[in-house]
């Protein structure tokens, strides 16, 4: 798993359909708060049903949230892929007439076997005994998407980006990079264009499954007869640490001098984390 934001956090110590492989190591984050953000909310709860809870509700969220993601990040780095038994304390530390929020969030870190996503909105094939309005309109907008693309006719916009990323519109991948191949061959003479892009096409990778990111990536290069696109792509697997050992010995016996150079290149990469298995390909 190479996305922090993709680990699964639950309060429980288990839960159905949870097989737990291997438990790591707790987990913790600490978010400290000045008092300057709570001293209304300490000082007026005679004003919270006057309509001020909101912004009170927002702000503690926002601190949740923030020691959640750092949870989460943590567990990514020892490679987990599930937080089991969180728990989220929050307590006042005074001192020196002075006092702070300290919010602390502890979990274990585990291994757990995930099942294959089967509801993704590319599976079209679903058997459905319901299904919502919003979900037949995404249908659509993908369909019509993806259409554009194989005709050169999809704008990219913040909106199209979007869509794209948050719904993993993996199949307007090769024309994405064709539509934006003069961008990233010129991107001295066309930086701001070439920074916009180079954003949003991270942040769409990004959002892909782990295996799907890194097939797309390594077998386009293979394949991709543009020289300079190819290198921005293995510059996009060292972004996302997507190093993988047998796609990039399928690079280094390319028959084409210029993939090995590029397979040479990735081969400095990095993953996001190592098991045994790499251990033994590497020695």
């Amino acid at each position: 798993m190479s996305n922090p934001k993709d680990i699964l956090v639950i309060t429980t110590s288990t839960a159905e359909g949870l097989k737990i492989k291997k438990h790591l190591k707790p987990v913790s984050a600490h978010i400290v708060a000045g008092t300057n953000l709570f001293s209304d909310f300490l000082g007026g709860l005679t004003d919270v049903f006057g309509g001020r809870s909101n912004s009170y509700q927002k702000q503690l969220s926002s601190l949740y949230n923030e020691a959640i993601e750092r949870i989460k990040y943590n567990t990514h780095e020892i490679g987990g892929n599930c937080v089991v038994g969180l728990s989220i304390d929050m307590d006042e530390i005074s001192g020196k007439g002075k006092s702070m929020f300290m919010l602390t969030a502890i979990g274990t870190a585990v291994i757990i076997e995930k099942e294959e996503k089967s509801n993704q909105l590319s599976n079209t094939n679903e058997k459905f005994e319901n299904v919502g309005v919003e979900r037949i309109n995404n249908l659509r907008q993908r369909k019509e998407i993806i259409e554009k693309a194989e005709n050169s006719k999809l704008i990219y916009d913040d909106e199209t980006w979007s869509f794209i990323t948050s719904n993993q519109v993996q199949e307007v991948f090769p024309t994405l990079l064709s539509r934006h191949s003069s961008v990233i061959e010129n991107f001295e003479s066309m930086q701001d264009a070439y920074n916009v892009f180079n954003k949003n096409f991270i942040s769409y990778i990004d959002a892909l499954e782990e295996n799907k990111k890194v097939s797309l990536l390594y077998e386009k290069i293979e394949t991709e007869t543009n020289h300079q696109v190819a290198l921005y792509l293995s510059k996009i697997i060292k972004e996302l640490n997507l190093f993988d050992y047998e796609k990039n010995m399928s690079l280094l016996k390319n028959s084409d001098c210029k993939k090995q150079k590029i397979g040479l290149r990735i081969a400095t990469y990095d993953k996001s984390f190592y098991d045994k298995e790499d251990i033994v390909n590497l020695n």
